[in-house]
């Protein structure tokens, strides 16, 4: 069912009318981690309204080596994520950014943590690659933040780092 359903007579506010607008928040800065696999809060965090349905659309850019990888995952308490991620396989293949890699097409748990291959083979990483995760999620009644984190697939000291400059964003939108 969509968000609202509007009938004859009734009176619209704003709150209901721009409940259904879609919203974008942005990665700005890049951030490194370096030998850990401990997840860190990105700047993609947001605050959506509780007892809601929402679609969402996340696009990562990030650089890591073949050592190290890269893994993202919600800290969402009071919000289940039903989410489809496409990216390089982990560990990538080692080349440029146009080497042919294996992908990676998951259908993860909500808790689960996403893996995605680099293919740098020195750090810091200058190859610029993508990940995708897309799906729906839903809200319970506490007025609970929405953080993207990530860290390396594999501890290892060469850099991993979540772009910004609004390479990484997410839109996300109400649809009950």
């Amino acid at each position: 069912m969509s968000f609202p359903q509007w009938f004859a007579g009734q009176v619209m506010v704003a709150d209901a009318l721009n409940a259904r607008h879609p919203r974008l928040v942005q990665q700005e800065n890049d951030q490194t981690v370096t030998s850990s696999v401990t997840p860190v809060n990105s700047e993609i965090v947001f605050t959506p309204d509780p007892n809601a349905t929402y679609l969402y659309w996340l696009w990562i850019s990030y650089s890591a080596t073949t050592a190290n990888g890269f893994r993202w995952q919600w800290l969402a308490n009071g919000a289940t994520f039903c989410s489809f991620t496409q990216s390089i396989s982990s560990p990538g293949a080692s080349g440029t950014a146009n080497t042919a890699q294996s992908v990676n097409f998951r259908r993860p748990a909500n808790t689960t943590g996403r893996l995605a291959g680099g293919s740098d083979a020195t750090s810091p990483p200058a190859n610029f690659h993508s990940a995708y995760d897309q799906g729906t999620f839903t809200t319970d009644g506490t007025n609970s933040s929405v953080t993207l984190q990530f860290a390396q697939a594999v501890s290892h000291a060469n850099q991993t780092i979540l772009r910004g400059g609004n390479q990484t964003r997410i839109v996300y939108q109400r649809i009950g």
